[in-house]
């Protein structure tokens, strides 16, 4: 490969830019296969107009029925691809380089997609404190936009998602229970891995989501974090941590 993959991602402030945890589900892969890449970075009331300039696709539709564009997206200059979707990403990047190290091991590719769509649905209770770290993390001029998309889609003010009090204290609740399912799913398989000792894309998801939250939750919350459940997330970071994600 001679040249970068692109890596389209959203940025925040502070001196590490990336922020979403689909968006480092992405970079870990990229990391983990050694392949060389690059960030271009594009804020978000930005991302329909680029992404269609480049000639992206969709990931959705809006509520009116119009297409809906988001990130991760990479485009590939040594194949000419443009690809959508963090796990579309990983099929592709998995079918194009075969001889990087495997995501994918032992035909698991079925069945890591549906542990990716069983993850991304039991994260959603967690979303409303991602919600209100994200909208104190990015960039000034990304509020305007993020509050206004953020406020429509949940039919509440950013104010009212996770307020401090019982509400708030219920959604960190739920987080703990939610990592404390995964940390099952981790005791189950008689190993490090999700697949035992295996390494494979499950683990880039959870450690993809675990970096995210390093960075939200970043200081004493973090912390108070990475000792939940044996200490399993504060080893999971570490390791995150060892392969180049910040390019």
């Amino acid at each position: 490969m001679s040249q970068p993959i692109i890596l389209y991602d959203i940025p925040r402030t502070g001196p590490v830019k990336a922020l979403s945890g689909n968006m480092f589900k992405v970079r870990y892969t990229l990391a983990y296969k050694g392949l060389a890449f690059k960030s271009v970075w594009v804020e978000s009331q930005d991302i329909e107009e680029r992404m269609k300039a480049i000639g992206a696709k969709p990931t959705g539709l809006k509520p009116d029925g119009s297409d809906f564009y988001t990130l991760p997206v990479i485009q590939d200059p040594s194949t000419g691809a443009i690809v959508s979707d963090s796990f579309t990403i990983a099929e592709y990047l998995e079918e194009t380089y075969p001889s990087t190290p495997t995501i994918f091991p032992h035909g698991s590719q079925a069945l890591i997609s549906t542990f990716d769509s069983t993850f991304m649905q039991g994260i959603r209770p967690m979303f409303p404190l991602v919600l209100t770290a994200v909208h104190a993390r990015i960039l000034p001029t990304n509020v305007p936009y993020f509050r206004q998309s953020t406020e429509m889609r949940v039919g509440m003010t950013l104010e009212e998602i996770s307020p401090e009090g019982p509400k708030r204290e219920q959604h960190w609740k739920n987080a703990k229970d939610f990592l404390g399912v995964i940390d099952g799913w981790y005791s189950k398989s008689d190993g490090e891995r999700i697949m035992g000792d295996t390494f494979s894309y499950a683990d880039i998801i959870v450690g993809g989501w675990i970096r995210c939250f390093s960075g939200l939750f970043e200081g004493e919350k973090w912390e108070e974090i990475s000792t939940w459940h044996g200490g399993r997330w504060g080893r999971l970071l570490e390791e995150v941590n060892k392969y180049p994600i910040l390019a």
